[in-house]
């Protein structure tokens, strides 16, 4: 016997999220669209691609600075620039310079870049600048204060209290040398 449907060919379907009431779910959702990828982001998947090849270092820091150069305000490609330059550099005098020159010139086009300002400070953490690491690290979280984690790593801590320490000797040498008691 065939089968015949008791529901006439011109009757709208629900489904039972529908019957229940709860239809306004799936009809407000937004559909998903994916737009192309911007320039500066293809270039920055290209530059780290080539970062992580062995023979490439030329390539990745010519694509790096195009990155850069095309979307500045990149911050997030200007950390991998100078984490790369730190990385491949032989000299560790280089590696260090290379990756301060980097962030330095992230910094002059992103001023307030909580990110550079804090990975600036890593580095200089790394160097064992340790006034200039506590100086970046402190900025960087008046910037951005979800950063202020960074503040009570271990390191960061010791360089602080050396810090403090210092400042504290010279306030005390100064004023026995201006003929004041010291602290």
């Amino acid at each position: 016997m065939p089968f015949t449907s008791s529901v006439p060919s011109n009757a709208t379907v629900t489904t039972p999220a529908q019957r229940s009431g709860h239809h306004f779910l799936q009809s407000r959702r937004p559909a998903l669209t994916r737009e192309a990828p911007s320039r500066g982001s293809l270039l920055y998947t290209q530059a780290l691609q080539l970062a992580r090849l062995q023979d490439q270092e030329e390539a990745a820091r010519t694509a790096f600075e195009e990155c850069c150069r095309a979307n500045p305000d990149n911050t997030k490609a200007w950390v991998s620039w100078a984490q790369f330059e730190k990385r491949v550099r032989k000299d560790r005098q280089d590696r260090f310079q290379s990756c301060r020159q980097v962030l330095q010139q992230g910094l002059t086009l992103n001023r307030t870049s909580a990110a550079l300002l804090q990975a600036w400070g890593l580095m200089e953490l790394q160097k064992g600048n340790i006034l200039a690491a506590v100086l970046l690290l402190e900025r960087s979280v008046q910037f951005e204060p979800r950063n202020s984690p960074v503040l009570r790593w271990r390191p960061v801590q010791l360089a602080q209290q050396t810090v403090m320490s210092r400042r504290r000797k010279l306030v005390n040498l100064s004023c026995q040398i201006g003929g004041q008691t010291a602290l």
